[in-house]
């Protein structure tokens, strides 16, 4: 008789290989005592762990890496470094970036002691509980025999839901042995042909008696893989489109049926009417969220509103609906009613500089609008970074990042690290507050240990600019750093300043050369001026502060 005895390895190796399996090929983080071995088993297993200057810039770059390469994971210490992270945590839950959270933590064989461990807090399971309020799918690999299935669950989870998931990895289980499980077929997840045949027939009648329909798209299409199915049902449609803020550059925004923007009442008015006009608004993959629609109220009655969740047509909800599905026999639905709408593309605006003018928010984008090139990244922190940056026309094979959505401030510059090592061809614009920066900057050295080149602009207005729109007072000031110097500390990158637009022309050329490391362009601004959509932003934000102070 043969020998049919199963395969055993050990509990690190097989984490490290379901993470492969997964398409994790970098893993950021700091190590510490509860972890240090695991880091060891990470290098040994060919997946390359990337140390940051900090627990929380480990988890904004893993964000990063994950919305470009469809999962990303990190790896810290118990607690100390666990809790560092939640606040980036958050954002990749609120935004939906499929994450796998790994933490040491103390051995199975270490709970029973009468004396607490150091980095403990309450219990042994304080941690575990924090996390369950920011990710999808938690577990704690304490059972050898179950630990497999357990790290199967979580990350498929965490691929299923694209929502971050917490494995927590007891030290002395490192190396404990457990059996490879046989893993079965996965079955292709469809919707119930009844259902999608009614909300099919639903849908096509709502769209025929439209006389203005438009398609918006959002985050959801690039986190489910969906954009081909998107310009499939554009092309075939051949009705306008938009998307949100989160879901910019989806797909590419030379497209002819591409609209712009849509912000709601804090965005460009001609989009704002063009959606209110719509008496049919096909949005596909839509976060609902205050500032993802500029707190706009959409009649519910003028919408079919399809997600990976759920389709709701009107007021009629469907469960069991497949979105990929949906789009791709909605398209081949809509191909015989197809109607030909090319969007009129606005020129982009002929800047020339005036020499001696000092720089302003306004034209700052609009000079930069002829310095994003095709195959880069735009990567942009909160405030008019944000906003200022939504109207920049992204051209072809190109990627917006920014965290619209959870709008948490210090994302730009650790996610540029990220973004980088998932896209090392794609070289990034990077947009950051020097509020930002005071908090996450320093992520600028683990970006050059890595030896990469982005081009970092500090939006340099000695402060918190959006708040002083809402209520000023000395607590909006923060010290001004002489920003362009940060390299001389570093020991690597190019330093430069600007105050006038002849100064900006300057530096852009010499940031463009500089393709061995970084460039920080530290940019000067009145500490009042904002673009447009900021002005629009503020104006009903601060109605809210004010009403309620």
């Amino acid at each position: 008789m043969s020998d049919h005895s199963p395969e055993t390895t050990t509990i690190a190796n097989y984490l490290i290989q379901q993470l492969k399996n997964a398409g994790i090929e970098h893993i950021f983080g700091i190590p510490g005592d509860y972890v240090i071995n695991f880091f060891s088993e990470i290098d040994k297993n060919g997946i390359k762990t990337i140390g940051t200057c900090t627990e929380q810039g480990a988890a904004f770059a893993a964000d990063a890496y994950a919305r470009l390469n469809g999962i990303g994971a990190l790896c810290v210490t118990y607690c100390v470094g666990g809790l560092n992270t939640i606040n980036a945590v958050a954002g990749a839950y609120a935004e939906k970036a499929p994450l796998v959270v790994i933490s040491g933590a103390p051995g199975t064989c270490e709970h029973n002691n009468d004396y607490l461990l150091h980095h403990s807090i309450r219990d042994q399971d304080s941690q575990l509980n924090m996390f369950k309020e920011v990710t999808v799918s938690q577990t704690r690999l304490s059972d050898p025999h179950n630990a497999p299935f357990e790290i199967n669950r979580v990350i498929k989870d965490c691929l299923h839901y694209k929502r971050p998931v917490y494995i927590e990895l007891p030290r002395d289980m490192v190396h404990a042995k457990c059996v490879v499980p046989i893993v079965k077929q996965e079955t292709k997840c469809i919707s119930s042909p009844a259902v999608i045949e009614e909300a099919l027939v639903e849908s096509v009648e709502m769209i025929k008696a439209a006389k203005n329909p438009i398609i918006m798209g959002c985050v959801e299409i690039r986190r489910y893989g969906l954009e081909q199915e998107f310009t499939d049902l554009l092309e075939k449609s051949g009705y306008p489109y938009v998307t949100t803020i989160l879901g910019k550059s989806i797909i590419d925004e030379s497209h002819p049926q591409f609209a712009g923007v849509y912000m709601g009442k804090m965005g460009d008015p001609d989009i704002k009417e063009l959606i209110e006009k719509s008496d049919c608004i096909i949005m596909l993959g839509v976060l609902m969220t205050d500032t993802n629609l500029g707190n706009a109220q959409l009649d519910v009655s003028k919408t079919i509103y399809a997600t990976a969740d759920q389709l709701c047509i009107k007021h009629h909800y469907y469960k069991e609906i497949n979105l990929k599905e949906y789009m791709s026999k909605l398209s081949g639905l809509l191909a015989d009613l197809k109607k030909n709408s090319t969007m009129a593309k606005a020129e982009l605006e002929q800047y020339t500089p005036d020499n001696n003018a000092p720089i302003t928010v306004t034209r700052f984008f609009q000079r930069l609008n002829s310095f994003v090139r095709e195959n880069s990244m735009v990567i942009c922190d909160v405030g008019d970074c944000l906003f200022g940056s939504v109207d920049l026309k992204m051209p072809k094979n190109s990627s917006y990042l920014g965290p619209a959505y959870y709008t948490s401030m210090g994302y730009a510059v650790p996610a540029t690290l990220g973004a980088m090592i998932a896209k090392p061809d794609n070289r990034p614009i990077v947009i950051v507050g020097d509020g930002a920066f005071q908090m996450t900057g320093m992520e600028l050295s683990s970006i050059a240990k890595n030896k990469l080149n982005p081009i970092v602009f500090i939006v340099n207005n000695k402060g918190y600019t959006t708040q002083r729109y809402l209520k000023d007072g000395p607590y909006n000031d923060i010290n001004n750093w002489n920003y362009h110097l940060v390299p001389d500390l570093i020991g690597s990158g190019v330093g430069l300043e600007v105050k006038t637009e002849q100064e900006l022309e300057e530096a852009l050329i010499t940031a463009e050369n500089n393709t061995d490391s970084f460039s920080i362009i530290n940019v000067h601004f009145d500490k009042f001026d904002k673009s447009p959509t900021l002005y629009r932003l503020t104006s009903q934000v601060k109605q809210k502060v004010l009403n309620q102070g």
